[in-house]
């Protein structure tokens, strides 16, 4: 009698996602409810950094003019993804000023996108006779966030790392750049030095915001700003220190065979799963060949 059982080796763990479980005529308490939110907000968090990792989603572009001898940053509205795995939105285009006057020297600053939280509709938590003993927890958080402008790299944010000066930029070499009509858009690792992008195409877990990682972070970079030779001029942006992230958007595969369907019914060929059989071409081809033997033959006659 053969063994089925073919196990060589067993590892049992634990998972880090924990759901709530009620029943009835429990007493439920404030962690208990709480888990129903923490549980939902975990999982996203897991599967956004692990899908995507961090960066910009979609638009967040920067542009910078200098105002008074002050900076006018302008961002527009888009989405970010924090380190963290918590999306950084912000609804509305931001236009503000520099708090201060920018010195001569200052050539180089920073934009970054940082997500913060803001405690909403505080509530009585303990009822007590003494009024001075009430205290109160907040029933509501709202995702915040700050467009924060600095001289230098922030050493906690995700980003990818400047380019070398005079880089040839192009599709094939993963530095953003000219795209060709008809290549694909799909950034490529490892050329010709390494990009922010190697890891996702290693299958490594996890998010590297340089001196901090996972949970820690939350914030983006969004564009180094260069002063301009002109003082009227616009500042120079690079957005290639951002790292960007959309998932790829493929044909629909049902379209392709409805479009060949129909021309299978007029040209009388079979069709197994939408793709045209080569039968009715093979048997049109046959016959060509055949009344191609049949001249010769007529001609001498």
């Amino acid at each position: 009698m053969s063994n089925t059982n073919d196990k060589v080796g067993l590892h049992k763990g634990t998972s880090t996602l924990e759901r709530a479980r009620f029943g009835p005529g429990m007493l439920l308490r404030h962690d208990d409810l709480e888990k129903l939110n923490t549980y939902t907000r975990d999982l996203s968090r897991l599967l956004f950094q692990s899908f995507f990792g961090c960066g910009v989603v979609c638009g967040l572009v920067v542009s910078a003019k200098s105002d008074c001898g002050k900076l006018r940053v302008n961002v527009t509205s888009g989405l970010a993804l924090a380190c963290s795995g918590d999306p950084v939105y912000v609804p509305d285009e931001a236009d503000f000023l520099t708090g201060e006057k920018l010195e001569a020297d200052v050539t180089t600053l920073w934009v970054v996108l940082c997500g913060t939280k803001k405690c909403c509709a505080p509530r009585v938590t303990t009822c007590s006779y003494d009024d001075d003993e009430m205290t109160s927890d907040c029933t509501r958080e709202k995702d915040t966030y700050e467009i924060r402008v600095s001289r230098t790299r922030p050493e906690c944010g995700c980003g990818c790392p400047e380019q070398p000066q005079n880089q040839n930029a192009n599709a094939a070499t993963g530095v953003p750049g000219k795209v060709e009509e008809g290549d694909c858009k799909c950034v490529k690792p490892y050329l010709p030095v390494p990009t922010c992008y190697d890891s996702h195409y290693d299958g490594d877990c996890g998010c590297n915001c340089g001196k901090c990682a996972g949970c820690d972070c939350y914030c983006v970079v969004l564009v180094k700003l260069n002063k301009p030779d002109k003082e009227d001029s616009p500042w120079k942006t690079d957005h290639s220190v951002r790292r960007f992230i959309r998932p790829i958007l493929m044909r629909d595969p049902q379209v392709e065979k409805e479009k060949t369907q129909p021309k299978a019914a007029e040209t009388g060929e079979e069709t197994t799963e939408g793709k045209v059989s080569k039968k009715g071409a093979s048997k049109k081809s046959a016959s060509k060949s055949e009344v191609t033997e049949t001249e010769p033959a007529a001609a001498e006659q």
